[in-house]
């Protein structure tokens, strides 16, 4: 589970992500030029770069969930974060593979802060799960766009179904 140290307050991990948001929006972030130059044989860096975007992209969804949840308010606070933690440190996990270093700090501290039950209501929930979307959204915004998705679209030509 969630590393036990010290959670920030909703107020500070609003700020957090917020900050990341600024940081990544306009320029590439260090993750994703990190990912560009991580290779792994026999296909150098094409892998990394997919699976990176998938498992942001699978991210941003879980945390909808968490939000979506929460807006019903038909789930107890302790359980969504409970939830929440263990859905984070296992994205953390699975990007730490791809080099996304500033990311995965950020995962972690999410994870760190649900797990001490950092929010105390479903609105402090949702709150912190939009800026959460907001901040993976942006890095899987970057990371989608290194795919060359009209070229492969044109170029790869799927297996057919066996017979």
């Amino acid at each position: 589970m969630a590393a036990k140290k010290k959670a920030a307050s909703t107020k500070v991990m609003l700020a957090r992500l917020d900050g990341f948001s600024r940081r990544n929006w306009r320029v590439e972030p260090g993750d994703v030029t990190r990912l560009r130059k991580h290779k792994l044989p026999p296909m150098g860096n094409f892998p990394g770069v997919f699976y990176a975007n998938f498992n942001t992209f699978w991210l941003g969804e879980n945390i909808q969930v968490i939000r979506q949840l929460a807006l019903d308010g038909d789930m107890d606070v302790k359980a969504l974060n409970r939830m929440a933690a263990a859905l984070l440190e296992r994205h953390a996990g699975r990007l730490a593979k791809w080099k996304l270093t500033n990311t995965v700090k950020l995962v972690k501290e999410l994870a760190a802060y649900f797990a001490a039950n950092g929010p105390r209501s479903h609105a402090q929930i949702v709150a912190v799960t939009e800026a959460t979307m907001l901040a993976m959204d942006r890095v899987n915004c970057w990371i989608d766009a290194m795919i060359p998705w009209a070229d492969l679209d044109a170029k790869l030509k799927l297996n057919r179904a066996p017979k």
